[in-house]
């Protein structure tokens, strides 16, 4: 893909995102996926933090970003994290929280 970031939606300091899919789980549990291509961080766009970040609907947080990180995402995303997103988004519960538990950029746990 080469779509760059400024014609890409944001959510929240996720920028240039190309997808996005909530799921809720069978335990009523919803979580957002979040395919992107840069962060802001107060107005600093850092295209080397790009990826997939989880987002928890039910208690608006953060799980975790930069899933399937690239060099930079100033293109957009690359077809392995298209990929990676397709794989997260269609996880039972036990392993997307296995995941997100897992990633080194987790901030709470799931």
């Amino acid at each position: 893909m080469s779509t760059p970031i400024s014609t890409c939606p944001r959510i929240g300091p996720f920028m240039g995102v190309q997808n996005q899919k909530k799921v809720t789980y069978k335990n009523n549990r919803t979580l957002l996926f979040v395919l992107y291509a840069a962060y802001n961080a107060c107005g600093l766009i850092g295209s080397e933090f790009n990826g997939i970040a989880i987002l928890d609907e039910d208690n608006k947080c953060v799980i975790c970003d930069n899933l399937a990180r690239e060099d930079s995402g100033y293109f957009g995303a690359t077809s392995k994290q298209v990929k990676e997103f397709e794989r997260l988004t269609n996880l039972q519960w036990e392993d997307v929280r296995t995941v997100a538990n897992n990633s080194s950029r987790s901030r709470c746990d799931l």
